[in-house]
């Protein structure tokens, strides 16, 4: 058994630490088949990339493709961020990312009603679950999202919902190795309602690429190797 890929990593384009090129060698390193770099979305007012930055960050992926081809595949994600309710930074042109991951994060600008609930519940506020996990969903579908980004961080999640949602909308729920968010029951909840998963190392440090071992005794705990998508049995 092993993990053939590691979609969610981060470089010092956003709050990470090392190069997308380190990170790919890393992932080279350990035999994986295919690493991601998924930089937070502009929405997030600290870390998100935007505009030139951007822009370099895009190119420097395209020119690592070809220059791994053969090797390891290497794909270009963004790591987007909920804004309102079914609202999120999502691009509406997705043709240059491989992979769009979404989730609740601090530190984004919020501009409605329920955007400033996110923000008060995100700082200890009045939790609402069943509500949180509609306004992700909605985004998530609105933006067609592949990955729901650490389930339950930062805000709790009605967990049998939002796997009913994923499993009719075709949505991998992450087993996140920096932040386990969710608990060996919320897994196994998820797992009875139909929801499949991905592993994660959401690594900051190209030393971390490919550090699965948390979520992965997260998943053995909870029974749910054979429906997580990036384990070879």
């Amino acid at each position: 058994m092993r993990i053939i890929e590691d979609l969610h990593t981060h470089t010092y384009y956003s709050h990470g630490k090392g190069s997308p090129r380190e990170n790919v060698l890393r992932a080279a390193e350990l035999g994986l088949s295919a690493v991601a770099v998924s930089e937070h979305a502009g929405g997030n007012l600290f870390y998100g990339v935007r505009g030139k930055k951007l822009g370099r960050l895009n190119s420097e992926l395209r020119a690592l493709k070809k220059e791994f081809e053969g090797k390891i595949l290497v794909k270009n994600g963004l790591e987007c961020n909920v804004t309102g309710f079914g609202k999120s930074d999502i691009p509406k042109d997705r043709s240059a990312y491989d992979v769009i991951i979404l989730g609740y994060h601090k530190g984004v600008a919020y501009t409605n009603r329920f955007a400033w609930h996110i923000f008060r519940e995100s700082f200890g506020g009045k939790s609402t679950p069943r509500r949180n996990a509609e306004s992700i969903m909605a985004a998530a579908e609105a933006g067609k999202a592949d990955i729901i980004s650490h389930p339950g961080l930062y805000l709790a999640v009605d967990i049998a919902y939002m796997a009913d949602c994923c499993r009719q909308l075709g949505i991998l729920l992450e087993i996140n190795s920096a932040s386990l968010s969710m608990s060996v029951q919320d897994i196994r909840t998820a797992r009875e309602h139909g929801a499949k998963f991905i592993i994660g190392s959401d690594a900051h440090t190209p030393e971390r690429v490919g550090d699965f071992a948390a979520a992965l005794e997260r998943a053995r705990e909870a029974d749910v190797l054979s429906d997580v998508v990036n384990i070879e049995l």
